[in-house]
């Protein structure tokens, strides 16, 4: 069925929903899990300085050793790109010949996915590889 799951991961509860669900289905089927994290680059790279680029390249790294961590159990590969979130993460699941993507519903605020579309509602528009979207659970 599955052999390479891809979940992509930005730190937020929603993200960290997909992936217990990512890591639950692979864990069932026996395929290997893979998470991407995506260090947003703009139009302009002058945008932000040294500091400001140290620091978002530390976020991602902490939340990929987050996710390895609290996941010790299973093998993981991580991954953390530098782009814009969906065609990296679209690129990265060619790459490594996912079967399945998932992701958590929404990882952008009300406002900014109003404005901009979310990562989640352009994958559904641009994937041709099965997505699967996870709700935040009410409990």
């Amino acid at each position: 069925m599955y052999e390479t799951i891809l979940v992509a991961s930005d730190g937020s509860e929603n993200a960290t929903e997909a992936l217990g669900h990512a890591v639950d289905l692979a864990a069932a089927v026996g395929a290997t899990v893979h998470v991407m994290t995506v260090v947003e680059t703009g139009p302009n790279p002058l945008k932000f300085g040294v500091s400001e680029v140290d620091e978002l390249n530390q976020a991602a790294r902490d939340i990929v050793d987050d996710i390895l961590e609290e996941q010790a159990h299973m093998d993981i590969k991580a991954e953390i790109r530098r782009g814009k979130p969906t065609g990296s993460l679209l690129a990265y699941a060619d790459e490594i010949e996912a079967d399945l993507i998932v992701v958590g519903q929404s990882g952008a605020d009300a406002i900014e996915a109003a404005v901009f579309g979310s990562t989640t509602d352009r994958l559904a528009r641009e994937t041709d590889i099965p997505l699967t979207i996870v709700p935040l659970s009410s409990a």
